[in-house]
């Protein structure tokens, strides 16, 4: 540090005497250079010297809604339930249950889930065009079975789409029917 600062004097007095020199320009330029590396190296020895600070901590995350977390699981276990679908067995166990369980409020009979699982099985089985439809289909079994928290019109676009659903993955208009007025019956139950 004193070598650098005795540098940048005798810089300084070659200046002074040698005015008329075509160097002076370049020892201008190195004294600047030291002044320079003089300052940053201050610099960085004060922020050595400063204690660190630690970063802000993270706000903890809020915990889910039970209610949302109940709601997502049930259309998670109704997806899985239309993939699982089969035709050579009656509607899965899991199916029912899984769209008993659906309803929040009023229940729907045990006669009307087993009707709509049977047609839904019939519906999808034999139609992997349906497997990319699963989710929103399993979003559309689940807000059916809580109708009562739907508009009139709300319901029927739901039930209009997932008859359309179903006849664009491969059912046939007959058993897309069928499951449409299985959710109206669904319907008129959970009001």
């Amino acid at each position: 540090m004193k070598t650098l600062l005795v540098m940048g004097l005798a810089l300084g007095l070659a200046n002074v005497t040698r005015a008329g020199d075509p160097y002076v320009a370049a020892m201008n330029q190195a004294h600047r250079a030291v002044n320079a590396t003089e300052a940053a190296s201050q610099r960085t020895d004060d922020s050595l010297s400063q204690p660190q600070t630690a970063p802000p901590a993270q706000p903890a995350p809020q915990p889910m809604d039970p209610v949302l977390a109940a709601t997502l699981q049930n259309i998670a276990s109704l997806k899985t339930d239309l993939a699982s679908l089969s035709t050579n067995t009656p509607p899965a166990a899991a199916l029912t249950n899984d769209l008993m369980a659906a309803a929040t409020g009023t229940k729907p009979s045990a006669d009307t889930i087993g009707k709509l699982a049977g047609d839904l099985q019939t519906a999808v089985a034999g139609n992997p065009g349906l497997k990319v439809y699963y989710p929103k289909l399993a979003q559309y079994l689940h807000a059916a079975a809580n109708g009562a928290h739907l508009t009139p019109a709300q319901f029927q676009t739901i039930s209009d789409d997932l008859q359309q659903i179903l006849e664009n993955g491969g059912a046939s208009y007959e058993a897309a029917t069928y499951v449409a007025n299985d959710l109206k019956a669904l319907d008129r139950e959970t009001k």
